[in-house]
């Protein structure tokens, strides 16, 4: 297909889809992911996913994790860094335990039912993210809770899955503590020299926007390089960059930075694109495939109701009233990247079989799409009660 025409349609669904769904109260992010489907291969077939495609929504992962790190209030995450850390232990563990012990019951090995566990406790940055920033929560004391709880998550499990993924090409050659040693040093490095050379080369470019531009896609690029020879995936290495350059810039450079240049670049064109591509590359089919619908069942209300009870609980006791510590809940339920990064891995490596893969596409499928419709809903009905 003609570049031109594909890209025409892919910003013609983007475009139209989310102008029509707004009246049923339907987040932006579920309706490009919706469009994606019913252009994709598995819907209309009116677009196949290539290699431009996935560049350019792997750009969009890219910029939609800088840009949440940017978004982060450091002041209010320092502060809330406590219930942050009790939320993510809390929604991490439970879920996790549930996983391993059905991956263990329906027939995986360690190793597998290792991962399993991951793919239950993970979240997804990518959604809450978005869905927080389309309800303008960001900068509230829950929107940083939430996010740092959701972040804290997602990081520990791409770790916990690098560790998997290295075991099992690994096996016994693989040093697990210097791998976590490398990744902290790695973390700490970004968060202490970014911000110092990124306040040199903003007092130096101070009226060259252009210029800033491409010294944050620079940054951006040298940060995911290294952790990617470090072995953790790039959305890690974005988000702290992301954190670090905010860290650099005082309120009005910040502001400026972000609504007039990167969130322009990012929410105007990659990002759409990175939820496109998510949708068209999400067989809708595997929902009537019921040979092995017991491992589906169990799959989906095992990871729901265990995500959602802790979450509900660990946001309860961090002191959050009912109607918040149930969207916390609802929050921790999508599972799009880090889980699916998990289950391609996984099935490409053999530590599962396709019945698991299916079973987790279809989790994946459905919690990415209701729950951010039920938080919506909820945050418009309670809006006031949200903006503390």
């Amino acid at each position: 297909m003609d570049a031109y025409l594909m890209f025409f349609i892919i910003i013609s669904f983007i475009f139209i889809m989310p102008e029509i769904l707004k009246r049923f109260n339907v987040p932006s992010i579920t309706s490009v992911m919706l469009a994606g489907i019913i252009a994709g291969p598995y819907g209309l077939g009116l677009i196949q996913p290539d290699n431009v495609i996935e560049l350019f929504s792997s750009f969009g992962a890219i910029f939609l994790m800088f840009l949440a790190g940017m978004e982060v209030d450091n002041e209010t995450l320092r502060r809330e860094f406590k219930s942050s850390i009790f939320i993510s232990l809390f929604s991490l563990i439970i879920p996790a335990i549930g996983g391993y012990l059905i991956g263990t019951w329906f027939g995986l090995n360690f190793i597998g039912a290792l991962l399993y566990a991951i793919i239950f406790s993970s979240h997804s940055v990518g959604i809450v993210y978005a869905l927080m920033n389309e309800l303008n929560l960001t900068k509230s004391k829950f929107g940083t809770t939430v996010l740092g709880s959701t972040i804290l998550v997602d990081l520990i499990s791409l770790i916990i899955l690098s560790i998997i993924i290295r075991l099992s090409t690994d096996g016994q050659n693989f040093n697990v503590g210097y791998f976590i040693t490398s990744d902290v040093v790695y973390i700490g490095a970004l968060l202490l020299t970014i911000p110092y050379i990124s306040k040199i080369i903003f007092e130096k470019f101070e009226k060259l926007h252009i210029k800033k531009i491409h010294f944050v896609i620079f940054i951006i690029l040298i940060s995911i390089l290294i952790g990617e020879h470090l072995g953790l995936h790039p959305i890690i290495g974005a988000f702290i960059t992301g954190i670090a350059i905010s860290e650099s810039l005082t309120k009005k450079e910040h502001d400026e930075l972000l609504n007039k240049n990167l969130n322009a670049i990012g929410y105007g064109f990659f990002i759409p694109i990175f939820f496109f591509a998510l949708g068209m590359n999400t067989n809708i089919s595997v929902l009537y495939n019921l040979s092995n619908v017991g491992l589906i069942l169990a799959t989906i209300i095992g990871a729901v109701v265990l995500k959602v009870i802790s979450g509900y609980i660990s946001f309860k006791l961090v002191g959050y009233d009912k109607i918040k510590s149930m969207c916390g809940g609802l929050l921790t339920i999508p599972k799009i990247s880090a889980s699916l990064v998990a289950a391609s891995v996984g099935k490409e490596l053999g530590i599962i079989s396709n019945e698991f893969f299916v079973a987790i596409v279809v989790l994946s499928l459905i919690t990415s799409m209701i729950a951010p419709i039920l938080v919506k809903n909820l945050v418009n009905k309670y809006h006031d009660s949200f903006t503390a």
